[in-house]
């Protein structure tokens, strides 16, 4: 409500009405505070504290990032080189089962007969040979000579040992 200075104020009935004073008098009361905006962090402090903070964050999980892809390229390296010994020790044993059966004299048997064409020998094809025993050289127990007889031969034996 403006008041023109040339306007007659007995005629203005808005002056009169209270629920108007009451919200005039209100605004006449309060206080014009002013609230200054909370400085934000781009402005408390200097851009470049804000980049080399950013940086430094990118940086921490960057390294965080490569350290657990690291971790899993080991963990995945260590399941297969585990897997591997488990079927090289699966392998070792099926090869050990495939040795001993092949060991069994049944199997060498089986294998002569089929693969070699060989037969058990039979009763009638065994010879008996008998040995010459006229060409076989004895050697007779020498005969007690005694206490000399017995250095002579002694020295004989040395002499003979040495190349004389």
């Amino acid at each position: 409500m403006s008041y023109q200075h040339n306007s007659n104020l007995a005629y203005d009935l808005s002056l009169f009405d209270r629920s108007n004073r009451d919200i005039r008098e209100k605004r006449a009361e309060k206080p014009n505070i002013k609230l200054k905006e909370a400085p934000s962090v781009s402005k408390s402090g200097s851009k470049l504290k804000v980049g080399a903070a950013a940086v430094m964050v990118f940086a921490a999980l960057c390294a965080v990032n490569y350290s657990n892809t690291k971790k899993d390229d080991i963990s995945r390296l260590y399941e297969e080189q585990q897997q591997e010994l488990q079927n090289a020790l699966d392998d070792n044993a099926l090869l050990q089962n495939k040795l001993e059966a092949m060991v069994n004299t049944s199997y060498i048997e089986k294998y002569a007969e089929e693969t070699l064409g060989m037969t058990k020998v039979s009763p009638s094809q065994k010879k008996y040979i008998s040995v010459n025993t006229e060409n076989l050289v004895k050697i007779e127990q020498e005969e007690d000579l005694g206490f000399i007889g017995r250095i002579k031969s002694w020295w004989d034996e040395v002499l003979e040992y040495i190349g004389f």
